[in-house]
C-alpha cells in the first residue's frame, strides 16, 4: 500500500499540483466539518516541497 499525505490547505495543494505532484483523492475532512482533504502519494520530494513552501511563504 502506498503511503499517503493529507493536505488541508488549498493553497499548498495548488502549489503541489503546479509542481507536478499527483493528487490521489479529495475527501471530506473527518475532523473539520465542511473542509476538504487533498490526498497525495507521500514521498521525500513531496515532504521537502511542503517544508520549502511553508518556510518561504
Amino acid at each position: 500500500m502506498v503511503e499517503q499525505k493529507c493536505v488541508l490547505s488549498l493553497r499548498i495543494a495548488r502549489h503541489l499540483l503546479a509542481r507536478g505532484f499527483q493528487l490521489v483523492d479529495i475527501e471530506p475532512s473527518r475532523k473539520v466539518r465542511g473542509q476538504l482533504v487533498f490526498v497525495f502519494a507521500e514521498s521525500q520530494a513531496l515532504n521537502e516541497e511542503i517544508a520549502s513552501f511553508i518556510q518561504n511563504n
